[in-house]
This record gives C-alpha cells, structure tokens and sequence, in this order.
C-alpha cells in the first residue's frame, strides 16, 4: 500500500464518520408531527365538529408516538444511523402520512402538502439511492391517493372540489417532490463537498503543524542530550588512551568512542538553525526568512520527483521581503510546488517579483497545462485533472484556501509556450509584517 493510497484511506475515514442523520433529529422532528397531527384532528373533531373517522386516524398517530417512543428507550439518541436505516425511518413517515390523508380526503386534504417534507429531508442528508426510493414511494402515495380515499370531512353541502382539480392537486405534488427534492440535493450535495473539502484540509493543516512540533522537538532533544554525551565522548576517549592495546577491552573503548561520535554528529545536524538551511523551527522568531529562501526551502521537498526546479528572482535585491513562514503557508505553497512537479515534463520554473506594493510568485511547468473544462473550476473541492489516478482533487483547493489565510490570492492559467501557470500575489503590507500572528 503506497503512502498516497494511505492517506486517501485517512481522508475517506474522515469523511465517512460525518456521514449519516443522528437519530434523535429524526425524533424530534417525528414528535413535531405527532403533535400536529393530534392537534389538527383534535381543531377539526371537536372545535369545527365536523365529521371524522376518529377511531382509525387516532391509531394512525398514536401508532408514530408509540413508535417514537420505542425507538428512544431501545436506542441511544446520540446514535447516526446509517443510510438505510433514515430512509426506513422516513418511509414509515410517508405511509403514516398516507394513511391519515386516506381517511381525510386524499390530495383534497390541504395537509397532503407534507408528502414533501420527508424527499427534501432525505434530500438534504441522505444519499441519491436513497431520495430517489422515497421520491418514488412519495409519488406512488399521491398517485394512489388522487384516486382512492375517503370523502373529506366537509359539512354536506360544502364546497365539492372537481376532478380537474383534483389532477391540479396531484401535479403540483409530483412536481413539487421532483423539483424541490433535486434542487435540495444539489445545494446540499455542493455544501456537502465544501464541508468535506473543509475538514481534509484542517486534517492537512493539523499534519503539517505535528511535523513542525516534532522538529521542534528534535532540537530540544538535541540541546539536552548534548551535555551528557560530550561526557560520554570524553570518557570514553580517555579509556581508549589509558587502555594498553594488547588488553582485551581497548577494542570495546575505541567502538565506544566512535559510536559517541557518530551519535554527536546526528545531533549537530538537528541543532542547526534555518540560517544553514537545514529546516525550519516551530518558534516564530526562527522563521523570519527571504522570499526566495523560503521557495528554496519548500521547493527542497519536491526534488524527488526527478524534475529540476529552480527559484529565480526578478527584484531588487536590497529590497527583498522578508515574512514568516507559518504552516499554513508552507503547505499552500507546497501543494502547489508539488502539483507543478508532478505534472512536468522536465522542469518547475518559480519566477519571483517584489516591489513597494505587491510580492508575487509564479509557478510555471514544462507540462501538458490545465484541461480548459478543469480551468475554469480550479479551486473548487474535488475538482482535479488526476481524477481516477489517485488524486483526489483537494491540492489546489487546500492551497488556494491556505494562502487566502496568509492574504494572498492565487489564480491559474495556461502558458501560451504550453505549461500551466499558477500565480500567487500578496499585498507587501499585510505579507511583510514584524508579528506573525498579528
């Protein structure tokens, strides 16, 4: 299993918990209809006295308190159910509706509007599959409903609605279930995207931040560690002289003292500043650098792809921005780094350009460019030319969020030389500033 493959299997795992209706929304929102059912019988029976059958109606609602109330004893209301399990939940909803709209006048009942409720729930949470199996059973309901019902529970002589209007009622319903539940989907398929676009890339982000914490940590452990093992290289190097060849634990002192050696050039190599390019330290004071240092130093990660890439600075030297780099930056800037290099043919070309005002970076690939359809909805969750290669189409989506963080604004383009451009501008006044997190 490649290390790409893995984290994918992470992403799906994230994503995957989020999933699903918790138990007690459904609940609650079954409660609400109990209640309105009760009160609405209870308004037409007693208060309008008009003519109802009580007995069958009443079992109807008091079956879903019934219900509702075994669900909550039997099962933690914290719970999310799965897919499956809500849509049983709001097809036994459906037919309850049904039920009572039979008894009550079918669509000639003003409350038939409520076959709506539970599409456009299941719309809003559930998968496609599923809103289309109770848009479907919504639509069988209406249908059988247009046709066989009880009389509505009118005074005689009350207004008699015509079967023209009857087949009004009924396409209003069909087309109110297709129209509002597609239109729910996709606005909540789109929130959906974002939402889980969002979580990955504070799942990125937190990453990031737990490898700067641990070099950070390598170099405390390094400057504790050093006292103790000069004396153990003092030590040992004095046991190596006083020990006369010939006895039998000189060869043990000698390996003694290079292994101490060895361990002391590890830890030189963790104790070195950004300042000998080694790596960034976690304190924001260590992280003050030059533009072009900081490209050099995220470019360094990106080597392994076998492409050349090269930072070139188009500025005044004496005026080159200095900024802090965060986290956040690093990986934004790194994604897109990576995604240049990947696509390449040979080489990553970033050109960067400073002045009084702005600081701007280009990133251009010797590669094949941007799709014209990809193009236009670069940026957007899920959206990515390496779609069924392995990607998942989050990089540029997480980069382009990233750097809106530090106030920068990124925009992609292709090279008229062929290639694909993406170009990153800050403002010089909120990009250079003496506090980083101000």
């Amino acid at each position: 299993m490649s290390a790409n493959s893995d984290k994918i299997s992470d992403f799906d795992a994230i994503i995957g918990a989020s999933n699903g209706m918790r138990l007690q929304t459904l609940v609650y929102i079954r409660w609400l209809a109990v209640l309105g059912q009760a009160l609405t019988v209870f308004i037409v029976h007693f208060g309008f006295s008009y003519e109802m059958p009580v007995v069958p109606v009443a079992a109807l609602v008091s079956a879903s308190a019934i219900l509702n109330i075994l669900v909550t004893i039997s099962q933690p209301t914290s719970q999310r159910l799965s897919d499956r399990g809500a849509i049983l939940y709001l097809v036994y909803d459906i037919l309850q509706l049904a039920g009572l709209l039979y008894f009550t006048g079918g669509l000639t009942n003003p409350f038939s509007v409520l076959f709506l409720v539970p599409v456009t729930i299941s719309a809003t949470n559930l998968s496609r599959r599923g809103t289309l199996f109770l848009g479907l059973i919504t639509l069988v309901c209406i249908s059988v409903l247009a046709v066989i019902h009880e009389r509505l529970p009118l005074p005689q002589g009350s207004l008699m609605l015509s079967t023209t209007y009857i087949l009004a009622i009924w396409s209003a319903l069909v087309l109110g279930t297709l129209f509002l539940s597609g239109y729910a989907w996709l606005i909540a398929a789109d929130a959906r995207k974002m939402s889980d676009a969002l979580t990955i890339a504070r799942f990125e982000l937190a990453r990031e931040q737990q490898l700067s914490a641990v070099g950070g940590i390598a170099a405390a452990a390094a400057h504790e560690l050093g006292t103790p093992l000069n004396t153990i290289l003092l030590i040992s190097q004095e046991l190596s002289q006083d020990l006369a060849e010939d006895k039998a634990h000189a060869e043990d002192a000698k390996l003694l003292h290079n292994q101490a050696k060895k361990c002391a050039e590890v830890l030189a190599q963790l104790s070195k500043r950004p300042d000998t390019e080694r790596f960034l330290q976690d304190e924001a004071h260590h992280n003050y650098l030059s533009i072009d240092d900081l490209f050099t130093l995220i470019a360094e990660k990106y080597q392994g792809f076998g492409k050349i890439i090269e930072v070139l600075n188009q500025g005044s030297e004496g005026t080159k921005p200095k900024l802090f780099s965060t986290p956040e930056l690093r990986h934004g800037l790194g994604n897109l780094i990576s995604n240049a290099a990947e696509f390449a043919k040979s080489s990553v070309t970033i050109n960067l350009f400073w002045d009084d005002k702005k600081v701007q970076a280009e990133i251009r690939d010797d590669g094949p460019g941007f799709s014209p359809e990809i193009l236009a909805r670069l940026g957007e969750p899920y959206m990515s030319s390496r779609r069924g290669k392995g990607g998942m189409g989050l990089g540029v989506f997480i980069a382009d969020m990233l750097i809106k963080r530090s106030r920068g604004e990124v925009s992609f383009r292709n090279a008229k030389s062929g290639g694909a451009v993406a170009t990153v501008v800050w403002s010089r006044q909120k990009l250079e500033k003496s506090d980083p997190f101000a």
